[in-house]
C-alpha cells in the first residue's frame, strides 16, 4: 500500500529538512494552481520552472528544497490522474 500525498505531507511537515519544507510547497502549489487566476497561474508556472532548475543544477540545501518541490508536484500530479484527489 502507497501513502497518499496527505500522509506525504504530513510526514513531511514533521522532518524539517530543505526537501521536506519543499515538498510541502510543492503540493500547496500544484493544489493552488486549477483555482489561481491568469497572473498568479503564470506566477506559479514561473515558479515550478525555477526550482526545476534549481533541481538539476542548484547546490547544496536549495537544491534539496527543489527537489522536494518537484517530488510534491510530481506526487499531487500522479494522485489527481489515477482520481485519489482529496
Amino acid at each position: 500500500m502507497s501513502l497518499t500525498v496527505d500522509e506525504k505531507v504530513r510526514y513531511n511537515r514533521e522532518r524539517k529538512t530543505p526537501f521536506s519544507y519543499g515538498y510541502v510547497w510543492g503540493v500547496q502549489a500544484y493544489r493552488q494552481y486549477p483555482k489561481a487566476d491568469k497572473a498568479e497561474r503564470k506566477r506559479l508556472l514561473a515558479q515550478i520552472d525555477d526550482y526545476k532548475a534549481t533541481a538539476l543544477h542548484g547546490k547544496g540545501k536549495a537544491r534539496e528544497c527543489a527537489k522536494g518541490f518537484m517530488c510534491g508536484i510530481r506526487d499531487t500530479a500522479n494522485e489527481r490522474k489515477d482520481g485519489k484527489e482529496s
